[in-house]
């Protein structure tokens, strides 16, 4: 039986939660992925050897606002990041969509991140 209209698959980019979420496949090494993060001068939300989630971003943030994340949802490793790309929604609003800027930030992380899946 199909999905219905609107319905994604799991294993598809979409906006949920107000970000741009990719699910990765195998379980990610996230002390070994954030040590790797430090080394290239990116800087961390979360201790390196935080077991469940990872935020990261070019520039130090006090409140641990940091724009890439990959977390656990269950068994699934997610990456999120805002999205940049909008339409327009119903009245004066603009709803975010999986865009071309989008893309080209998954096709920048995802490989990389998955490269730390195991």
């Amino acid at each position: 039986m199909g999905k219905g209209p609107g319905v994604k698959p799991k294993d598809e980019a979409q906006i949920e939660d107000g970000y741009v979420q990719v699910p990765l496949r195998g379980r990610i090494d996230i002390a070994g992925l954030s040590r790797d993060l430090q080394e290239k001068g990116y800087y961390l939300a979360n201790d390196p050897w935080d077991i469940d989630s990872q935020g990261w971003g070019s520039d130090h943030d006090l409140d641990g606002y940091y724009p890439y994340w990959v977390f656990r949802d269950g068994e699934q490793w997610i990456f999120a990041f805002p999205p940049e790309d909008y339409q327009k929604g119903a009245g004066e609003g603009k709803d975010p969509v999986v865009g071309e800027k989008a893309r080209e930030e998954i096709k920048r992380w995802v490989p990389y991140l998955e490269g730390w899946c195991h």
